[in-house]
């Protein structure tokens, strides 16, 4: 829990009650095996809740990767996905759109994200209410490439990172839930594109995914006064996928356009290591099953398909109106097991939904452009299915962007978002010694900065 959050339960014959720090909350530990497990799997639960802003970000980022994740020019607020061809950015959001650019085309950006939350809750029947408040920073890089090769063939290549990590100290009052942890994915889509008439155009990617994930606390030993233990989780995986796109141009002006993205689910392996754990503190965790046991953990990014539209006008202002489908109802964020049981039984039941946007653009002078948009999804889950561990919500964003082109091969531009997801209110199952938690968000908002830079080569 959030230190300074103040928690109390009644204490029965069958208790041990353990200080976590001096003015932190009461830990109540049932003294068997079986019990201790819970509250391991328990308290792991409780992590995923104090990095809340963290996996909101992660939920987002899947949805970004889902609907194509750069946003070179002016398209705030993830519009013209589909069939916007400006840059090399269509080596990620739709390949097939690579056979409208004649040149080598580079593009780098960094997209930032600001998230600001709280979650208001009560625990149990106690009357005991707390704010939980949390803010992040979280930095997702990338880099796309688009090479003409022959007279209608392309090869593209994008590559995406995110990393979050965070190292709380020895000390802190919540260190029997998390100390230091650290979450990376990089993802490659190199795509070959061929213009196959004169209006239509298909290509093909693969998607190449590694995850590595690392967690470490301090383990709550006993008897009463022990000095702390340790327990140090480090797994990580590799997996593919494909995708395959296509692009349709009814004249210079207006085109059509249309993304799959497949399914990816890495396995991820590694270890899991205790140390400083005394006899007793061994011997319950060896009769739980936890002490010698192989980790596993199991991620999934759901499949998912995009169309639209971009029409420029006789101004050379344009419109952009894209469709998202993902298949939602496939969204697993981790999931731990150690010897093939899971860790902390969870089966959510996610919801299928549809993300629409629109966005408009339009020159502010002969090198500038401003662009504006506006981006809405449907629920990803319903609230009597939603758990404490990924708290999610419809989701709605509206943003602005700017585009300079400072020389005739080289732009800068400037995407400033707003995104915010619904309360999601959710009540948790009961935890052993401190009964069900429920509550909702107050504020949930998350300020997402893109900024990259585009060039290309003058010849081929």
């Amino acid at each position: 829990m959030e230190s300074g959050q103040k928690t109390s339960a009644a204490a029965n014959e069958n208790e041990t009650r353990v200080s976590a720090a001096a003015g932190s909350s009461d830990y109540v530990y049932c003294g068997d095996s079986a019990g201790y497990a819970s509250v391991i799997g328990y308290a792991t639960e409780w992590v995923l809740m104090k990095k809340s802003d963290l996996i909101n970000v992660a939920c987002v980022h899947v949805c970004l990767c889902a609907a194509g994740m750069a946003h070179a020019g002016p398209y705030p607020a993830q519009t013209g996905i589909s069939a916007a061809a400006d840059d090399a950015r269509v080596a990620g959001n739709n390949p097939a759109a690579m056979t409208l650019l004649d040149s080598r085309q580079y593009r780098v950006g960094l997209a930032t994200f600001f998230s600001d939350s709280t979650f208001a809750g009560q625990i149990g029947n106690t009357g005991i209410t707390f704010d939980s408040q949390s803010d992040s920073v979280t930095l997702i890089p990338s880099f796309s490439f688009v090479q003409p090769f022959k007279e209608d063939w392309r090869f593209g290549f994008t590559v995406l990172g995110m990393g979050f990590s965070e190292d709380y100290g020895e000390d802190w009052a919540a260190r029997y839930l998390v100390q230091e942890y650290t979450l990376i994915t990089l993802t490659a889509f190199p795509s070959i594109a061929k213009k196959v008439t004169d209006k239509l155009s298909l290509a093909g990617s693969l998607m190449l995914s590694y995850t590595l994930f690392e967690q470490q606390k301090a383990v709550l030993n006993l008897p009463p006064g022990s000095a702390d233990g340790e327990m140090l989780l480090d797994v990580d995986g590799t997996t593919v996928g494909f995708s395959a796109s296509m692009l349709y141009e009814f004249n210079d002006r207006t085109r059509f356009g249309a993304v799959y993205r497949s399914e990816l689910n890495p396995d991820l392996d590694g270890s899991l290591e205790f140390s400083g754990l005394p006899p007793t503190t061994e011997s319950l965790l060896q009769a739980a099953g936890v002490l010698d046991a192989q980790p596993t953990a199991t991620s999934r990014t759901p499949q998912s398909i995009n169309f639209g539209i971009y029409h420029e006008f006789a101004s050379t202002s344009a419109i952009t109106m894209d469709v998202v489908w993902i298949d939602f109802s496939e969204f697993l964020l981790t999931e731990i097991y150690l010897d093939g049981s899971q860790l902390l039984p969870t089966d959510p039941t996610y919801e299928d939904f549809f993300a629409f946007s629109i966005g408009y653009h339009r020159p502010l002078s002969e090198r500038t452009r401003i662009g504006f948009g506006a981006f809405i999804t449907g629920d990803m889950i319903k609230d009597d299915n939603r758990t404490m561990m990924l708290r999610l919500d419809a989701l709605w964003s509206v943003g602005v962007g700017i585009e300079w082109q400072w020389t005739d091969t080289r732009s800068l531009n400037v995407n400033l978002n707003y995104m915010e997801f619904g309360d999601a209110p959710t009540t948790s199952p009961d935890i052993p010694g401190f009964g069900s938690i429920s509550g909702k968000y107050t504020d949930r908002g998350i300020i997402f900065l893109d900024v990259s830079i585009s060039w290309q080569s003058k010849g081929k």
